[in-house]
């Protein structure tokens, strides 16, 4: 809906600029659809709708703000059907002789701000509830990124606007050419971003739960993660998968994973390769670390060849696991 809205804008007036009439045999001149009043809205739902909807984040009272746009839609209606039925003729110049359509430009800019403002203050505000790894917040962060860009657009059609109206020059036809512009510029980043980072504007997430219900769980889960990882090392066993850990906690994969992620910042696998990496270390530093080749030292904290151990020391440490061993000496 923001989409189009936003692109209808433009192709009212460019209709317009090119004389077309008709089109498919239906009067384009002054079609009744509010697209002003729908491009803040379309914006402010479509942030909004990025969050689960078992969060309930869309609140019921929210759809009155398309009440605006019913109502001027109502209003384009009348005076469209009037102008093409014949029965007033005259009735958008009357309607432009009272101040109306500036007045209107103001109304619907400014109803724009204050969504894409409660759109800002939505994502600053929950941008710590996030579930999910650093790439999770990082999507999240690239809508607020979507959010100024596009106050932005609508300050500069705002500025605009006031200049327009304070020169006196609502009438020149050359100088609102300039907000197709600006429009048109907008749309085609917005198409570049599509094609670039649809991961970004295509995108679900879910917050954090702070019911209290899920305290006594959470310890309990807590409890007997710490006791498998460190008095058991389950992670030394080469072919661990989530799906064979989640069941000796008793909870699902799905809530093993979400445990990870908001307790350690990071994926099941990762996780578990850390804690391998961490066995590693800890054996090098030992006293009778000699007594092991560096492969049996790996197979012994869980890696399957030595290839993986090799890629998955150096991403947790920066170091090979030879260089690592080498500063040790020093």
């Amino acid at each position: 809906m923001f989409l189009f809205s936003l692109s209808f804008f433009n192709l009212i007036y460019a209709f317009h600029i090119l004389g077309i009439e008709k089109f498919a045999g239906i009067p384009v001149s002054s079609f009744p659809f509010p697209y002003k009043y729908l491009i803040g809205v379309g914006f402010y739902f479509y942030i909004k709708s990025q969050v689960f909807k078992d969060k309930n984040t869309i609140l019921k009272k929210e759809y009155l703000l398309f009440l605006p746009a019913l109502f001027y839609g109502v209003l384009r209606m009348y005076w469209y059907v009037n102008l093409h039925t014949g029965i007033d003729k005259d009735i958008f110049f009357k309607v432009y002789k009272t101040g109306f359509f500036v007045y209107n430009e103001f109304a619907y800019l400014i109803f724009n701000l204050v969504l894409v403002f409660f759109s800002i203050r939505f994502l600053r505000r929950n941008s710590t509830e996030i579930k999910g790894l650093r790439k999770v917040r990082k999507n999240w962060n690239w809508l607020l990124k979507f959010s100024y860009v596009f106050t932005a657009f609508t300050i500069v059609n705002l500025i605009h606007q006031v200049l327009v109206t304070i020169a006196g020059l609502q009438d020149n036809g050359q100088l609102y050419l300039i907000i197709l512009v600006i429009n048109t510029i907008y749309i085609y980043w917005v198409g570049l971003e599509s094609l670039t980072k649809s991961q970004f504007l295509f995108n679900q997430f879910s917050l954090k739960q702070h019911s209290n219900n899920t305290s006594k769980p959470s310890h309990s889960l807590a409890h007997k993660f710490e006791d498998y990882i460190a008095k058991e090392e389950i992670f030394t066993n080469k072919s661990l998968k989530v799906s064979d850990f989640a069941p000796l906690l008793n909870v699902t994969e799905k809530e093993l994973s979400l445990y990870i992620h908001e307790t350690f910042d990071m994926s099941f696998s990762d996780y578990i390769n850390q804690q391998r990496v961490e066995k590693v270390k800890k054996q090098l530093q030992s006293d009778d670390q000699k007594k092991y080749t560096l492969v049996a030292i790996a197979e012994n904290a869980g890696f399957s060849s030595k290839s993986s151990f090799n890629a998955v020391f150096k991403k947790f440490t920066g170091l090979t696991p030879s260089q690592y061993k080498s500063t040790l000496k020093k």
